[in-house]
């Protein structure tokens, strides 16, 4: 036999109304952190002042992996190697791309110009020279920051007593891509 307590347990079990049962979705939508980066300048290129030669033809020289200037003639005035840096976050993989000009003129009057490029992650030490008119590298990915600088050189050459004196001018275009 069952007790009356029991029963009245039972009762009550079966006459309190059942609340309804609910399911909550939970979700999370995650993305890698997009890669960014900034390419700038950071100096120019200046092979300083050379003195023409009384005859035939001399040339300048300005080493991209060490920015030492070198020439037969006479050189005064401070050289610079052209530099640029390339900084980003989140990249796994960069490009960058360079386009040399073939002549640095002034007016109508052109000398011959043959560029060189190296490429660093420090600014000051063990440059490596580049072939060809891009260089690819990798950086560490996601949740990482990274630094490369490019140094841009060359030779100026054909330089003679019948070319004009002044200031000769080029443009050197680099561009860098991020992924």
């Amino acid at each position: 036999m069952r007790s009356p307590i029991t029963l009245l347990l039972l009762a009550l079990w079966w006459a309190i109304p059942t609340l309804g049962q609910v399911t909550v979705p939970a979700s999370i939508t995650l993305s890698a952190p997009s890669p960014s980066c900034s390419f700038s300048q950071d100096a120019s290129l200046s092979f300083g002042t050379v003195e023409k030669p009384g005859t035939g033809s001399g040339s300048v020289a300005i080493n991209a992996q060490t920015g030492a200037r070198s020439s037969a003639l006479t050189v005064s005035g401070s050289a610079t190697v052209g530099q640029a840096r390339l900084q980003g976050t989140n990249v796994a993989s960069y490009t960058v791309s360079r386009t040399f000009p073939s002549t640095l003129t002034k007016g109508n009057d052109e000398l011959s110009y043959s560029g060189t490029w190296a490429q660093s992650s420090s600014s000051n030490s063990s440059y490596s020279s580049i072939s060809g008119s891009s260089y690819s590298g990798t950086a560490s990915g996601a949740g990482t920051s990274f630094t490369r600088y490019f140094r841009f050189g060359g030779t100026v050459s054909g330089i003679a007593l019948s070319d004009a004196n002044g200031t000769y001018t080029g443009t050197i275009t680099a561009s860098a891509s991020c992924n």
